[in-house]
């Protein structure tokens, strides 16, 4: 335009023969000029020369120096997470980063517990990068995606796919790669459930039913709803509901609950008692004895169920 214009002005030219001069000038094609110029017009293609000729190639440069630096963010990036997933042991898997996907991974982050997002669509992936999660572009229901998860040493896998036959072929995928990983799937349908379980799933959630029953129940019951609203923390975070277990060699192994003084030194209510065997005792009394695995259910505050687990780890 600065040319066309410039030519016109000029030299008097039409807008056809400025547009033409100023695209042979800043193209370097060099060929002859349109008309006999002055020696102003002569002075103003120098000018236009090394102003478009410097313009142009100052464009192919940065064009070409951000496809240059984002390959470069590509590599490094990649290397980057290859070291952060080697790292990486008894983490937990999550596949699929949608509403139920990320709920699962934003309670883990407040868990600080160390995660795997594998998704397929690009744009979550930026999204999850500027986040600094760990994040695997990929297909969930490939082997070599969750081989790259390192599912082998992984400690548990949630399958949170749109699709109950997603959830259904990555729970038997999984299942295969790591026998002794716990898998929890997500179901759509309840009719899904007992293949979701015969895939391998150790636990089958289906929001729908939880949802639809919690709805219920809000109604029926609002005072229990509230209660549990706050012993499962989505109401509050100042009480925890949570699972300690009893390790081989702790110094409450073969103690009744009366002779640990867990309630006293800790603060913290235990509500149940799961032995190995999957006998669940409630409201376990003061003679209950503890023993090694046993899975105590607790009810403190954050630092009181901390305390529980420091107790229990005491040799």
């Amino acid at each position: 335009m600065l040319g066309t214009a410039g030519y016109t002005l000029l030299e008097g030219w039409s807008l056809v023969e400025s547009f033409y001069m100023t695209m042979i000038t800043v193209t370097t094609v060099g060929f002859n000029e349109v008309r006999e110029m002055s020696t102003t017009g002569r002075m103003f293609t120098v000018a236009l020369m090394i102003l478009g000729v410097g313009t142009l190639f100052y464009g192919i440069a940065i064009i070409a120096e951000v496809r240059f630096e984002e390959r470069i963010r590509q590599i490094f990036g990649r290397r980057k997470l290859v070291k952060e997933l080697d790292r990486l042991e008894n983490h937990h898997i999550i596949c699929g980063y949608g509403r139920i996907g990320s709920t699962v991974a934003a309670e883990y982050a407040r868990e600080s517990l160390p995660h795997v997002i594998i998704e397929s669509d690009e744009s979550i992936i930026s999204h999850l990068d500027q986040e600094g999660q760990i994040v695997i572009l990929g297909d969930a229901t490939l082997d070599e995606t969750l081989a790259e998860a390192h599912v082998e040493k992984a400690k548990s896998l949630v399958c949170a796919l749109a699709t109950d036959a997603e959830n259904v072929f990555v729970t038997l995928t999984a299942r295969a790669l790591n026998p002794n990983l716990f898998i929890l799937s997500r179901a759509a349908l309840e009719s899904s459930i007992g293949k979701m379980e015969a895939a391998g799933a150790d636990h089958v959630v289906s929001p729908y039913i939880m949802g639809g029953m919690r709805m219920a129940q809000s109604v029926l019951r609002p005072k229990l709803a509230s209660f549990l609203d706050e012993v499962t923390g989505h109401a509050t975070t100042d009480l925890d509901f949570d699972e300690v277990t009893v390790p081989e060699g702790s110094n409450l192994v073969g103690m009744a609950l009366r002779e640990s003084k867990i309630s006293q030194e800790t603060g913290v209510y235990i509500l149940s008692i799961r032995h190995n065997s999957g006998e669940m005792r409630f409201n376990p009394g003061p003679d209950f004895e503890i023993q090694a695995g046993d899975h105590l259910y607790a009810l403190g505050t954050p630092e009181e169920v901390e305390s529980l687990r420091k107790r229990v780890q005491a040799k």
